[in-house]
């Protein structure tokens, strides 16, 4: 084996990894390799360090005072001398071990993970954060906790719909990252509806001040600053533009108590949002020959119940069967 070339390799690959720009497999043998030199140096005894000492003190010796000399030293001189090169030898091989792991551990970069909790369609859930927040997670969504959440920040993850309650620090700012939109705020409500099938991502104002960011390759951009109580911003992904309205902010976070509330929308999203809140399979029909927006409320009606109302009110025709609803849309008004 060419160790020098071997040496080289390691070092490469060490440099790689503390750059960040290692591939998964490498970055596993990196940590195989850590792993098994930590544990050598938290499972070294003194017979170790002894057996390490009388080799290297042995090696030097043999420089010093030639191989047949070393077995026996001579006199009282050669006997110092091999005690304290022992000694010595000693002191090196456990600095150097401890000075190599500190080393390799401040290599090492700071990895973000993320914990993760989602909801499946039909379901709702509540979650408790460590600094006090709460956020309300509503069907078919997710959102991911970054492990240094509370550190210098405290950031989330979220894809779906939720309602923030984040409890005040203005030292520590709370951040809801969905795509290309960033929400900041350091103590207020609101609702986020970010679902990756809708073209547009909303942010509701509920209490208190919320700053919305757009980022992209260019950088942040400024789109939303002290939004407040019934401020409503949506922007539009397809188009790249955003426009900020009153609403009532109490409305559009009312799924949390069962209540679906559709102000001038379309059949096609009013089909999305029945299939996330009551877990059906939607077969649709025909294209509607007159596309018409519709507003209604449903407070905390069954599919059953809901779905003659909405077809007075739109011209749609359907059939429900289990969880598969088969609805023609082609008379809609």
């Amino acid at each position: 084996m060419d160790t020098s070339s071997e040496k080289e390799k390691a070092i490469a690959l060490l440099q790689k990894y503390k750059a960040g720009l290692c591939t998964p497999e490498e970055t596993a043998r990196v940590r195989q390799w850590y792993d098994s030199f930590e544990d050598l140096s938290d499972n070294l005894n003194a017979k170790d360090v002894q057996l390490a000492a009388d080799k290297a003190a042995h090696q030097t010796l043999n420089k010093l005072f030639g191989e047949n000399n070393t077995h026996q030293p001579g006199g009282k001189k050669a006997s110092l001398v091999y005690t304290l090169l022992r000694v010595a030898a000693c002191l090196i091989v456990v600095c150097t071990l401890y000075l190599m792991v500190g080393k390799f551990k401040k290599a090492q970069p700071n990895l973000i993970t993320y914990s993760k909790y989602s909801t499946r369609k039909g379901e709702r859930r509540e979650i408790q954060l460590s600094d006090g927040s709460v956020i309300t997670l509503n069907a078919a969504s997710t959102i991911q906790i970054a492990s240094d959440f509370g550190v210098k920040k405290r950031a989330v993850l979220l894809q779906g719909e939720a309602f923030f309650q984040v409890s005040k620090d203005k030292t520590r700012p709370f951040i809801i990252k969905t795509g290309k939109i960033q929400t900041r705020v350091v103590g207020t409500s609101f609702n986020i509806n970010a679902y990756a099938d809708e073209n547009s991502v909303s942010v509701a104002v509920a209490t208190g001040k919320v700053q919305v960011e757009k980022e992209d390759a260019k950088g942040k951009t400024l789109i939303g600053r002290d939004l407040t109580h019934n401020y409503l911003l949506v922007y539009d992904l397809k188009k790249d533009n955003y426009r900020q309205t009153l609403a009532d902010a109490d409305l559009l976070s009312a799924w949390k108590i069962n209540k679906l509330v559709f102000n001038q929308t379309s059949i096609t999203q009013i089909v999305r949002i029945l299939e996330r809140s009551y877990n059906v399979h939607v077969v649709l029909i025909g294209k509607p020959r007159k596309p018409g927006l519709y507003t209604v409320t449903f407070d905390n009606y069954s599919l059953d119940k809901l779905l003659p109302l909405l077809a007075d009110l739109s011209g749609i025709t359907y059939k429900l069967k289990k969880q598969q609803l088969i609805m023609n849309i082609q008379n809609c008004r």
